[in-house]
């Protein structure tokens, strides 16, 4: 005789403790230097290989417009393209102008690119607590460069002409000693 289902106790299923393919971890740093160089910011990579078996890691980035990240999402899927062969598998949030978070999954790394408010409000990295984190360094900011500035002159507009002043040039407003 079988007991009732409202009686049985489910079995609890064994955690097979996964280590991640260091190829899927060199490919989710490698997408982590792309958004970085492309101004993506406060950029994080979580290994959810143990609890997830769809995915190995996370790239998680935020960006400042719905336009930032449907360029960077089609970067990274021609890229991936390009150096794997393939594309991606699924997107989602591609498609609308008012998406404030785009999701691609390149089979063993899945990347969320999040507008600020949409990151804050999903908190994956709260969700997300107990996996180990990937370190990763943004590279250092280039330093600013001052542009010259071009000037219209009558030679012709943009000349760059410095200022010429003769030797016995006396239209100074110095009183002659």
């Amino acid at each position: 005789m079988s007991t009732p289902a409202s009686e049985r106790r489910p079995r609890p299923t064994p955690r097979l403790e996964q280590t991640p393919d260091p190829e899927a971890r060199q490919l989710a740093l490698a997408i982590a230097q792309h958004l970085d160089g492309k101004q993506a910011r406060d950029i994080v990579i979580l290994d959810v290989s143990g609890p997830l078996v769809i995915a190995d890691f996370f790239v998680i980035a935020t960006v400042q417009s719905t336009r930032q990240a449907q360029s960077l999402a089609k970067e990274l899927d021609l890229e991936s393209k390009t150096t794997r062969g393939r594309r991606r598998r699924n997107t989602g949030g591609m498609e609308t102008e008012e998406s404030n978070w785009v999701l691609l999954d390149f089979d063993v790394v899945v990347v969320h690119l999040f507008l600020p408010e949409a990151r804050e409000y999903y908190g994956l990295e709260t969700l997300w607590a107990d996996v180990p984190r990937v370190p990763f360094t943004p590279a250092p900011a280039a330093p600013v460069v001052a542009a010259e500035i071009r000037q219209p002159v009558l030679d012709g507009f943009g000349a760059f002409q410095p200022e010429e002043q003769d030797a016995g040039d006396t239209d100074t407003d110095e009183p002659k000693s």
